[in-house]
């Protein structure tokens, strides 16, 4: 099942976590609105993920885009990893995970970051620092590079289902799971 598309809403979704009883998902393509990529600052706070604040994608994909999906009922409000890494902690990517946030949709974390290879320029939730003013992001040649909190760049977001819910299809692009 890992590596595997699962179709919600007429949208590919990619599994990239997988564990007995529950399955990650990210967003096979940018976010979109009206077929146009949807660019949103991360925050203008700091660079915790916090769905509490507006002004922040947080805010933004656990309202707006959560109260769009069908399915809104079946996402999962689970803990996502919310650390930082930089030149303190060695740049060990296991520091991105060991500060985690309860929320129902999240993005990316360094720790966790599974490449689809036709999407660059966006954010994940790991900060350079504990609550500071730049987040990694995802560039043309695959590396993490930090950008201010306050630029707008592509959103790739990140779901939790239960793996049970999955009942239709084999995986495949051409048959992604489906939910009946």
């Amino acid at each position: 099942m890992g590596s595997s598309y699962v179709k919600i809403d007429n949208t590919l979704w990619r599994i990239y976590k997988i564990n007995d009883t529950e399955v990650r998902l990210m967003l096979n393509d940018y976010l979109k609105t009206n077929n146009q990529n949807l660019t949103y600052n991360y925050s203008t706070i700091n660079s915790y993920y916090n769905d509490t604040k507006q002004n922040s994608i947080a805010y933004y994909l656990n309202k707006t885009f959560l109260n769009n999906l069908s399915i809104k009922d079946k996402i999962k409000e689970v803990s996502w990893p919310n650390g930082y890494i930089n030149q303190d902690t060695s740049y060990d990517y296991t520091y991105s995970l060991k500060d985690t946030i309860d929320s129902k949709v999240a993005l990316m974390s360094i720790g966790d970051i599974y490449l689809n290879s036709e999407l660059t320029n966006y954010y994940t939730m790991t900060g350079s620092s504990n609550r500071g003013s730049m987040v990694y992001t995802i560039q043309k040649d695959k590396k993490p590079y930090t950008k201010g909190i306050n630029q707008k760049i592509n959103i790739v977001p990140t779901i939790s289902l239960d793996k049970e819910l999955l009942t239709k299809g084999n995986g495949t692009y051409d048959s992604p799971y489906e939910m009946e």
